[in-house]
């Protein structure tokens, strides 16, 4: 399963977002991810995909396919201080 796939469940299953909002175009806004669901994002990046970037860092982007990006950079760069 691909990071955006794994996004992808997390978004739907646990935070409850609508599967129509999350193409990789849609604003957080618009996907209905506001400051409390990005802060359940942060608690549940850690266990489900191995990544730990805070609420406030993810709030940052502007569309779910830049939230995905970042979750793809922030893997890629702990992988490499291993």
């Amino acid at each position: 399963m691909t990071i955006s796939e794994q996004l992808a469940r997390i978004l739907v299953d646990d935070l409850g977002i609508s599967e129509d909002g999350i193409a990789p175009h849609t604003t957080l806004n618009d996907a209905g991810l506001d400051s409390l669901a990005l802060a359940e994002l942060a608690e549940l990046l850690p266990e489900r995909v191995g990544v730990h970037l805070g609420d406030d860092v993810l709030a940052k982007a502007a569309t779910v396919g830049e939230l995905s990006t970042m979750v793809e950079r922030e893997l890629a760069a702990a992988g490499q201080q291993r």
